[in-house]
């Protein structure tokens, strides 16, 4: 295509029918060879002159955009447009979109962020539900996460009038902006929220006991496989996280009122994140809790957590019987059984050069926290595999003998992660999507399935 004639200014105005810029070609022939552009491409080009300017207010721009989001039908987003749709809700927001690890000491939340396109009850928007598990599930056997919504980022509870076009409508909001509303207690008592986006930080978190202690983990770590890096940050300005810390002021705290958890500053700088703030004082509402359950011990810091993009990889399993199994295919989120913890989430990354697969914990308990490798196991020689086939039927009373057994360590502490402890541990690679592992301490085998996303609705 010609760019002879798409020019600001009194050469444009010049351009007469028989020339060859995209000026003079009919919007559709326009639109049909941009279709593989994305929209920022779309606005540079009709910005280069009036004539392909005035394409901008076509509707047909705006919904294409919206299409990659699977939004073919935008009547149920209380009548805005699909420009507004687009520059107001997915352009800023979309970045939301999957699932985000809080930092809460010991326990940790998992927050899953997904696009609704509305229904004949509700108008649409970016729902946020939190990832929890039934309190009734066995202690040896993990259940899948239970979706618990709390959050709404829609167009709803705002009246204002939209506004004409903006010189260039990708960085000119308009007045019709999107609220947060938190429904965690239900939709009779559903207040504001704000979504806050934070600078990076290097405080990390500990607990303060008589004469020593304890460092929880640091989360995220330095290098970290189920953090993702790709996803971005929603596009809202950026507020500085406080400086303030406890370091000297856990030493003037009394004895008496130990173990406490506080802040203090680490060897390690974690990266920007996301925070859920609620408008209503935490005592009149459970909203609070959801994302920062009651710890043992009281803290010093009142901070909301800090959310960060977890990488949603959801592999297809392969049977371990099959040639084409190795240890690659373990990746991804997983949920396991904790004993009287219950189930709690884990992130399975293999390193290729070692042949390992180490288990992250991305949710926690009092024993042993979020950001802490639960276990770490490894395939074994060929010469120890007769003496691993012998113990574990031993050990197993069913008679299941899995294709692939792996060998490694894992973590046990006492309450308040301390007395940590690396222990023995064997890893069965039961069917495509099941590890059962034996606990030599604990003289327990723990199963852990693979989460493969959300059953169809």
């Amino acid at each position: 295509m010609s760019d002879g004639h798409v020019h600001s200014g009194s050469s444009t105005q010049n351009a007469t029918p028989s020339g060859s810029g995209a000026a003079v070609l009919p919007f559709d022939i326009v639109h049909e060879l941009l279709d593989f552009a994305s929209i920022i491409d779309v606005v540079s080009l009709c910005n280069t002159c009036k004539a392909l300017r005035a394409h901008l207010k076509n509707e047909s721009i705006w919904k294409r955009a919206c299409a990659p989001y699977g939004l073919q039908d935008l009547s149920r987003f209380g009548g805005r447009s699909a420009y507004t749709i687009y520059t107001q809700l997915l352009r800023p927001y979309a970045s939301l979109l999957g699932i985000w690890a809080n930092d809460w000491p010991f326990y940790g939340r998992m927050l899953e962020f997904r696009l609704s396109p509305g229904d004949e009850d509700e108008q649409g928007g970016i729902i946020g539900e939190l990832w929890t598990f039934s309190s009734r599930s066995p202690p040896d056997s993990p259940t899948p996460p239970i979706y618990t919504r709390v959050l709404k980022l829609s167009f709803e509870d705002n009246d204002l009038p939209q506004s004409e076009l903006s010189e260039n409508p990708l960085d000119a909001p308009e007045a019709s902006a999107v609220n947060l509303v938190c429904v965690a207690d239900g939709p009779h008592s559903r207040h504001r929220a704000t979504l806050v986006r934070l600078s990076e930080t290097p405080l990390g978190k500990f607990v303060q006991y008589y004469r020593r202690r304890v460092n929880l983990p640091d989360f995220p770590p330095h290098i970290s496989p189920w953090y993702d890096t790709g996803r971005g940050l929603p596009r809202i300005p950026e507020v500085p996280e406080t400086t303030d810390h406890h370091r000297e002021l856990i030493k003037l705290y009394p004895a008496a009122r130990l173990p406490a958890v506080f802040v203090a500053p680490t060897a390690v700088t974690k990266p920007p994140a996301i925070s859920i703030v609620c408008g209503v004082p935490p005592s009149q509402h459970i909203c609070r809790t959801l994302h920062a359950p009651p710890l043992a011990f009281p803290t010093l810091d009142d901070r909301a957590p800090r959310y960060y993009p977890l990488r949603s990889c959801i592999l297809a399993g392969i049977d371990p019987a099959s040639d084409r199994w190795s240890v690659d295919n373990l990746d991804g989120i997983w949920y396991g059984s904790y004993g009287p913890n219950g189930t709690e989430c884990i992130y399975l990354a293999h390193d290729e050069e070692h042949g390992t697969v180490e288990a992250t914990k991305i949710t926690g308990d009092l024993h042993v926290p979020r950001g802490c490798v639960s276990w770490i196991v490894h395939l074994p020689l060929d010469n120890q595999m007769p003496t691993l086939q012998g113990y574990w039927t031993s050990v197993r009373s069913d008679g299941v003998m899995p294709n692939r057994l792996l060998m490694g360590h894992g973590t046990i502490a006492g309450r308040g992660f301390t007395d940590m402890a690396i222990v023995e541990l064997m890893a069965g690679v039961v069917s495509a999507d099941q590890i059962d592992i034996f606990w030599a301490e604990l003289h327990e085998f723990r199963t852990y399935k693979r989460y493969k996303g959300r059953a169809p609705t």
